[in-house]
């Protein structure tokens, strides 16, 4: 009996050294960065079951295979993009527009909305005056009162023969009830789920995940920022405030690129093609050049990241950024600390107040490298700022849902517009100066705080690779 469990410890212990190397293979070759490749295999080699089974459900993807097809069907969409209104001269846009894969346009328009309030406000009256057709698109929508006003300001307009289309990317059995959704769809409005590589556990997955926020009326108006639709936005959920956050409301040619990433995101979830409805470019609305960047984990380019770096390298005098997570890939915290080094007033805003507590106490251990090289840290103080803004010089400004984190740069569907023109970097200014002014500059080096929130720290930063 002892020599055949012996035998069978024997066997066991080998399938288990099989498997782990296995996938530690296998994240070698499918991990996004060096530093997540490490991470996962020094936590398989270590910890063999655990993780293993980890990296089976949180780590491996059939991403190859997701990247070449998603790649080819944003580049079919993208394709479309209309030639009217397109600046010829050169921008200080280029290079994002490069990232973008789109061209920079001319004749928009941009208006600030601050928080929750103006946000829904502006969304649903606008909604409420859809004439044709309604492009809707929240990583988070909430069964609460400011989620069931949306519903029903939906459900109105499809009574009035508005076609509308609703991307949602919720989690299996954590998401909105059958019957909220069974009223939309009892009118005709048509609901997806955005897709992301084929995983061991199918739809149930933290990474690749579609972190767009997008409305678009009549493929003239279109509305992006960084809320998404829960009344924690307008202080009626949350124990830390009302969280601080901006959307955006835009008119222009640029719309017509917001409602192609719309319709790239619906093709890929559905197969549906709404190419002809998005492609029209509407007439020009103001002085404004803009383009809509919306990086993807299936880019070759790691187009957040390089959205960030472009910020840095394009700072003469001024980046300010607002992030809700300050978890910098190397190379985007090398381009912040040069473009300090290089005179540029670079000043980070991030909450006081913590969400998620990993990601904030990671934070914290990165603070010490941007101010070594003279940038400033801030953090807000009356509640959890969410919104994802920066302001370059005086000039371009850019307002979306993409965080300062290597999630947002590696391994979310991200969103944002860049503006170029005066008018839209003044009210940005205007703002963040208001932001900053409610907001306390971090003047402690890590080593100086408290003996728990240091370990706490630095313990959280060995895991940003996988954050």
């Amino acid at each position: 009996m002892a020599e055949f469990l012996t035998v069978t410890n024997a066997a066991i212990a080998t399938v288990l050294a099989v498997l782990a190397l296995v996938a530690s293979y296998r994240a070698l070759l499918t991990s996004r960065t060096p530093q997540g490749a490490t991470a996962w295999i020094l936590l398989i080699l270590l910890l063999p079951i655990l993780g293993t089974l980890l990296y089976l459900v949180f780590g491996h993807a059939n991403y190859k295979s997701f990247e070449r097809e998603r790649r080819r069907s944003d580049e079919d969409m993208f394709g479309m993009a209309s030639e009217a209104s397109v600046a010829h001269d050169p921008t200080r846009l280029d290079t994002f527009a490069r990232i973008a894969h789109l061209p920079v346009t001319e004749g928009n328009d941009m208006s600030l909305l601050v928080d929750g309030k103006a946000t829904y406000d502006a969304v649903f009256n606008a909604i409420r005056d859809a004439k044709h057709t309604l492009f809707v698109q929240f990583y988070t929508i909430e069964d609460d009162e400011i989620g069931r006003a949306l519903r029903d300001a939906l459900i109105d307009r499809a009574k009035d023969g508005v076609s509308i289309w609703v991307l949602h990317d919720e989690m299996p059995f954590f998401g909105l009830p059958r019957g909220f959704k069974d009223k939309l769809e009892e009118v005709g409005i048509r609901l997806a789920r955005p897709k992301g590589p084929k995983r061991l556990l199918g739809p149930f997955q933290l990474n690749y995940r579609n972190h767009r926020k997008l409305v678009v009326v009549d493929n003239e108006l279109a509305f992006t920022g960084g809320l998404n639709v829960s009344k924690a936005y307008v202080g009626r959920k949350s124990s830390i405030g009302p969280w601080r956050d901006t959307f955006a409301s835009i008119r222009g040619p640029v719309v017509a690129q917001l409602a192609l990433h719309f319709s790239s995101d619906w093709l890929w979830a559905t197969g549906e093609d709404l190419s002809n409805i998005a492609a029209s470019a509407p007439k020009p609305a103001g002085t404004l050049r803009a383009v809509a960047l919306a990086p993807s984990p299936a880019e070759d380019i790691a187009g957040g990241n390089l959205y960030f770096i472009a910020l840095a390298h394009a700072a003469r005098t001024r980046l300010w950024i607002s992030t809700p997570y300050f978890v910098p890939d190397r190379d985007v915290l090398t381009a912040l600390r040069f473009a300090a080094l290089r005179g540029v007033d670079v000043k980070i805003l991030v909450p006081g107040r913590a969400d998620h507590y990993i990601t904030y106490f990671a934070a914290m251990a990165y603070f010490d490298d941007l101010r070594s090289a003279g940038g400033e840290v801030w953090t807000y103080d009356p509640a959890f700022i969410h919104q994802k803004v920066a302001l370059v010089d005086d000039d371009i400004a850019s307002i979306g849902s993409i965080n300062l984190d290597i999630r947002s740069g590696l391994l979310n569907f991200e969103l944002t517009v860049l503006t170029e023109g005066e008018s839209a970097a003044s009210a940005v200014e205007d703002m963040l100066a208001t932001d900053f002014g409610n907001a306390t500059r971090v003047d402690i080096h890590l080593s100086d705080r408290n003996l728990i929130v240091g370990m706490l720290a630095r313990i959280a930063r060995l895991f940003a690779p996988v954050l």
